[in-house]
């Protein structure tokens, strides 16, 4: 089968999904999300088929991404806390697609000359937009359950003072998809106590940003989104790579930057497995260059400290040392999880009586089915918002 006859027919198999004549489909999780792609794809296809050799790739995610969303509807309600992040995965998966596709359409669009009006079909605003990851919002400390020692284990690394209060130190938070990790460091990122004692102050996602270069090497990007953070100019940074290309220019500029400075960085969603990577509390020597290790580019002498979240333990390990890593285990109690499912129902009046038969009833069910995962308890606190405004 040709290359356009293929992505033809994988198109029309993601709107033929979709599809009205399921009276069922509009109940899948995520319609809205595959609804507005649906208007995205109808659009690109409308001239001709897309010469952009990534869109097969996003039709196959698609239909997979339609496909698993569907055997979810069927057991009609998600009981496992395995399925709640699965639908909080998809979410992420489909915001991307359709931001790579809004590039294409609005791209193919441009080279027609075409209007602005088709540009912006499926631009529609979500709050389901995720920003947690890129940003360092403000945690409402109030809202944030089942960490207290987390907290205070956070708060001795930072804070406390001592004869090593000068070197640096790094520390890894370790534990599943959901269970709190980028929570707890936002909360320690925007206290007081910490804003006063560390400058600068900097939050550096270590996935790969959707607006950034899918070619440039990652560890690029991820040095050169440091020094933006920490407020170099984009011009600054081209000059650094045009005398030393690479990583060794830009990790000797971080250095620099960061010199004689008490810092705090966290490193979060750390994923890549690269040698790279590991022991942080490595100092340039002179058989080395700046680019062979990201450690390099973090002074050692100024009190500096990082913190590293991961699912990967292994990741962790290898970056800050077995000893530094502290695991988040779900969480035990009943009234944490509680806290976090009602903070997540707007409408009070759709919780049971306090200290009511049917509350201590509710309260079990939601422990047992988020499974100590406070994003599992929210998820479920705001579907069960969602079905009662579906009902009205």
């Amino acid at each position: 089968m040709a290359h356009q006859e293929m992505e033809a027919h994988l198109k029309d198999k993601f709107l033929n999904g979709l599809s009205m004549k399921d009276k069922s489909i509009s109940k899948i999780p995520r319609y809205h999300q595959f609804q507005d792609i649906k208007n995205l794809l109808e659009v690109m296809f409308s001239a001709s088929t897309p010469a952009d050799p990534s869109v097969r790739d996003k039709l196959y995610k698609l239909n997979n991404l339609l496909t698993e969303c569907k055997m979810l509807s069927r057991k009609h309600c998600f009981n496992s806390p395995e399925e709640l992040i699965t639908i909080h995965r998809i979410r992420r998966d489909l915001r991307l697609i359709k931001k790579e596709i809004q590039a294409i359409v609005s791209e193919e669009a441009s080279t027609r000359g075409n209007s602005t009006e088709e540009r912006n079909i499926g631009d529609s605003s979500s709050p389901d937009i995720d920003i947690l990851r890129w940003t360092t919002r403000a945690v409402d400390a109030t809202k944030v359950y089942g960490f207290d020692d987390e907290v205070l284990s956070l708060e001795n690394l930072l804070l406390k003072k001592g004869s090593d209060v000068h070197q640096f130190k790094a520390v890894g938070i370790v534990g599943r998809d959901g269970i709190g990790k980028t929570t707890l460091c936002q909360l320690m990122f925007n206290k007081e106590e910490v804003k006063k004692d560390f400058n600068p102050r900097i939050w550096v996602c270590m996935a790969r940003h959707p607006d950034e270069d899918k070619a440039e090497d990652l560890k690029v990007a991820i040095v050169k989104r440091m020094l933006k953070y920490l407020g170099v100019e984009e011009a600054i940074v081209k000059s650094v790579c045009d005398v030393k290309p690479g990583l060794e220019g830009l990790l000797c500029a971080l250095y620099l930057q960061l010199l004689g400075k008490r810092y705090l960085i966290v490193l979060d969603d750390a994923r890549e497995t690269d040698s790279w990577y590991k022991e942080l509390d490595s100092s340039l020597t002179h058989d080395k260059k700046w680019g062979d290790s990201f450690g390099f580019g973090f002074p050692k002498d100024s009190g500096g400290r990082v913190i590293v979240t991961s699912r990967n333990e292994k990741l962790a390990n290898i970056m800050v040392g077995k000893e530094n890593v502290h695991h988040l285990e779900p969480m035990l109690d009943n009234e944490s999880c509680w806290a976090i499912f009602k903070d997540s129902v707007i409408d009070e009046d759709l919780l049971p009586a306090n200290h009511s038969t049917l509350e201590a009833e509710l309260k079990l069910e939601v422990k047992q089915k988020c499974g100590g995962l406070p994003l599992a308890a929210k998820m479920m606190g705001q579907a069960m918002q969602k079905q009662e405004e579906e009902r009205t």
